[in-house]
């Protein structure tokens, strides 16, 4: 019989207070302090002039895929006064509040003056989102009134999919009116404390110059607990202990790719990645150009000292020891030790350092010592070799370095490579870009130059034990020929798969031409009354069908998304449910359905400001919607992945993937449509929130411990995305990243390749942009010859939404055909249409797709359903 997840009581479940207060733990370790000269922690009791646009009107979390619906939503002012701080500056907020309003409603009136279907709308505002700029005076009325030395500041940034941030004031740079509030603050208050609710970098210059300046606060956007986890860590309840895990510079023009970035330079179809491999810190690094604030950065209400003990290797892994002492006399805290390794660069141009391991200590006492151990292993020193196709270590040393941060280390030993190493022997990518690393610093211009090695510091020799790997790039085509070769000797269906009557190589060898057609494309749904598919967020209604002679049970999850429901009468094949994600579950919070399992609701509720994009009619329209019975289904929101990213802290990572795991198993869910593993490489990007950190190696554990407490267990998965350079919002579906293939795989491909040696997530999602001219979708070298010959991943590959759509606009490069994609690897065509379902049928038949690739990926498919499906 039909299964409805969402609850039917309006009341929260008992698991929800149990999540929130996990992750507002993790929430706070993942806030970074960036100042600290006077004012902080606040004493409980203490009075606080609150200002800024997110004091009350607090950003919980960007816009599209990424967005929440968790229960609860406590802005920073509510967080303050729930933890004992009283607020003094209400009548301030009140006025800010009103002029904010006013302002919002002439932007939405704005959109629906535009008019057009309500999906354009929807577009309009994720491409043109609103950015607050009422920034009201603040007057010495207020202060006279506000009875306290102390005030706090709250800058907002919002951004998210469809568009990128903008190097201009009032969004990576301060507004005129932001500058003139802190200044007349700076000059009235003993104690300014500035807190960055914000989904990225911001210009602090004029900050760090205030001359009361007493904190500074990287926030960020985390969800309901965003305003609780900052009072926590504003009172000392959780003292500071994050780290940056990508570069602030001094200035936005620092970054090297910032003049040619996105609409910076009005070029969104083509995008050079010129500065090779050289991004974030490697960049500043080697370059020698001095950040506001390092990769690796944090502050504490402590201090630490940090003395290696010993440092030795056993095999191919390098093992550091250090004791950490809390030198302070008030605070516990802890510290994370960050290790990195200088590579010889003699034939290969090499970073000043790179991030190889690092650990990070308990909850320290005052005076309290903590022996940590820190390893690497020898293959994360190996660089992508183009001349030879292979992952090598050149001969020479390469200086092992120790920090709290990416300026602080210091050498603790050498790894010295007798002779030069071939690790991994790959073959050269098909389709290759013409840069050839145009960037290469010179000697002086490092950090590191002129420094000296002590005397005594311990050498490690190692030497090749181990033969090369190498990998069969025939293995798609010997298991696309063995699965032609496999005799079916019936119809089986899935559940005579789930028990063991068959394999999937005998179940898909058993589909017909249409079956496996259906097989390889989304839910197919008619198109609503707004001109969009059934499938879309904005859909008026959804008819979820009806049970299956009572044999297979229809799983109902509103808000998710559907693989076909086409093969459930005649193979028992149920659609897998899956959801957007990168914050938390994303699903439609709460829902009315009449007897037949229509869902009544509009959609459009399930979007934050969607329904002020409604006109007259329309909400006309969504009025007299007839009602049915209640559903609720609110999720946990999670810190934003860069705030997740910034704890260092792989338990931390994990117990994120197990408050997933048991969500998605509450309310139906099989697949998340996360964890987002593109990298920072410039500040930007409109989606960067989602993502978190501009160093490979971090971005990879941190998504590998994730997928892990996801899958753990079974019955639920992960799709990493966007494979691969999804660095830009702006025409993400035509822009054309074109970099270099040792960038490629050292940079952009190596978070990848880690979460799934490590991990084995069920999925991955392609980048709507192209790569080196290929869209990601239709690369044989992203998907086949890269994720599953060399990486051994064994899941199913999907497109991003709307992917082969001929109705959206593409730019400079054109669509994707769905007969490509499924030749280069991606298996299954999201969300799914009539005319993919066409579109692949006439490949078929015109033999542009051959029936034995279709069948490869229609086995793919089935694959990861059986995995996910096991009782």
């Amino acid at each position: 019989m039909k299964r409805i997840y969402a609850s039917r009581v309006p009341t929260p479940e008992p698991w929800e207070e149990k999540h929130t207060a996990l992750v507002r733990r993790i929430t706070a370790q993942g806030m970074v302090l960036l100042e600290n000269r006077h004012g902080l922690p606040l004493r409980e009791g203490s009075k606080v002039a609150l200002y800024g646009y997110g004091a009350r009107n607090t950003a919980f979390c960007g816009y599209g895929a990424a967005s929440i619906n968790s229960r609860v939503q406590v802005s920073i002012e509510q967080g303050l006064r729930d933890n004992g701080i009283d607020v003094t500056t209400t009548a301030y907020l009140d006025r800010y509040e009103a002029a904010m309003r006013e302002e919002e409603e002439a932007y939405f009136s704005g959109i629906r003056a535009v008019g057009g279907s309500l999906f354009g709308r929807l577009v309009k505002m994720y491409s043109e989102q609103f950015t607050p700029v009422a920034q009201i005076p603040i007057s010495m009325e207020d202060v006279e009134n506000s009875d306290t030395d102390t005030a706090l500041f709250v800058i907002t940034r919002v951004s998210g999919e469809g568009a990128d941030r903008k190097a201009t004031a009032g969004d990576y740079g301060l507004s005129e009116a932001e500058q003139n509030n802190l200044l007349f603050l700076s000059r009235n208050y003993r104690h300014v404390i500035v807190l960055l609710n914000t989904v990225g970098p911001v210009d602090t210059a004029f900050i760090r110059r205030l001359p009361n300046l007493g904190a500074l606060l990287l926030v960020g956007l985390n969800g309901g607990v965003t305003g609780s986890a900052t009072a926590d860590v504003l009172t000392g309840r959780i003292v500071p202990e994050g780290k940056l895990t990508t570069t602030w510079a001094a200035q936005y023009w620092d970054y090297p790719n910032a003049h040619t970035f996105g609409l910076v330079d009005g070029n969104v179809d083509d995008e050079v990645y010129s500065e090779g491999i050289y991004v974030g810190y490697r960049y500043f690094d080697s370059f020698g150009v001095q950040p506001d604030y390092p990769f690796g950065y944090g502050l504490s209400y402590t201090s630490f000292s940090i003395q290696t003990k010993s440092v030795k290797t056993d095999g191919d892994r390098i093992e550091v020891q250090a004791e950490v002492a809390n030198t302070g006399n008030t605070y516990c805290g802890r510290e994370t030790l960050q290790l990195y390794a200088s590579c010889p660069g003699k034939r290969l141009d090499q970073p000043a350092q790179r991030l190889i391991g690092f650990a990070k200590t308990g909850l320290l006492m005052p005076g309290q010592r903590e022996l940590v151990t820190v390893q690497a292993d020898v293959n994360v020193l190996s660089s992508y070799d183009e001349a030879v196709s292979g992952w090598i270590l050149e001969a020479g040393d390469y200086p092992i370095r120790l920090g709290n941060s990416s300026r602080t280390t210091k050498p603790v030993a050498v790894l010295r490579v007798a002779g030069d190493a071939l690790l991994e022997q790959c073959r050269a990518f098909s389709v290759r870009s013409d840069i050839k690393e145009p960037l290469r610093p010179m000697p002086e211009q490092s950090i590191f130059f002129g420094e000296k090695l002590p005397e005594d510091i311990p050498v490690l020799l190692w030497r090749q034990t181990q033969a090369p790997i190498t990998h069969d790039y025939t293995l798609r085509k010997e298991q696309t020929q063995n699965l032609a070769k496999t005799a079916a000797s019936e119809r089986f269906t899935f559940r005579q798969l789930l028990g063991g009557q068959c394999t999937t190589e005998e179940m898909a060898a058993s589909l017909s031409e249409d079956e496996m057609i259906a097989l390889c494309v989304g839910k197919v749904a008619e198109p609503d009354g707004n001109g969009s598919s059934g499938s879309s967020l904005v859909c008026a209604s959804d008819d979820v069908g009806g049970d299956v002679n009572g044999e297979v049970p229809l799983e109902v999850v509103v808000g998710a998304s559907y693989t076909t429901a086409a093969l459930i009468d005649s193979r028992m094949l149920p659609n897998i449910a899956m959801a957007d994600g990168g914050c938390g579950i994303r699903l439609l919070p709460e829902f009315e359905m009449d007897e037949t399992g229509k869902v009544l609701t509009a959609g459009i509720s399930a979007i934050k400001n969607g329904e002020k994009l409604l006109n007259e009619e329309e909400k006309k329209f969504f009025a007299v919607v007839p009602k049915g019975t209640p559903y609720w289904q609110y999720t946990t929101a999670l810190p934003m992945a860069a705030v997740l990213a910034q704890t260092w802290d792989v338990e931390n990572w994990r117990i994120c993937g197990e408050i997933e795991h048991r969500e998605m198993e509450r309310f139906g869910l099989k697949l998340w449509l996360a964890p987002g593993m593109n990298i920072h490489r410039n500040p930007l990007c409109g989606r960067n929130f989602e993502y978190y950190s501009e160093d490979p190696l971090l971005t990879g554990f941190c998504a590998a411990q994730v997928i892990q407490g996801i899958q753990n267990g079974g019955g639920a998965g992960t799709t990493i995305k966007h494979l691969a350079c999804n660095n830009q919002e702006e025409n993400r579906g035509g822009m054309n990243a074109q970099v270099s293939e040792r960038a490629l795989r050292e940079i952009y491909l190596k978070g990848y390749e880690i979460a799934v040696k490590q991990a084995h997530p069920c999925a991955i999602m392609t980048g709507h942009n192209l790569v080196n001219g290929v869209n990601a979708a239709e690369s044989y070298d992203l998907l086949t010859a890269a994720a599953r010959e060399e990486w051994g991943f064994d899941g199913l590959v999907m497109t991003d939404w709307g992917t082969t759509s001929k109705s959206e606009a593409h730019g400079k490069y054109g669509q994707s055909d769905c007969d490509t994609c499924l030749k280069a690897g991606t298996d299954l065509i999201m969300p799914g249409t009539q005319a993919d379902l066409d579109e692949l049928k006439y490949a078929v038949t015109s033999g542009k797709l051959d029936i034995d690739d279709l069948r490869w990926c229609a086995w793919n498919v089935l694959k990861v359903a059986q995995l996910l499906m096991k009782e």
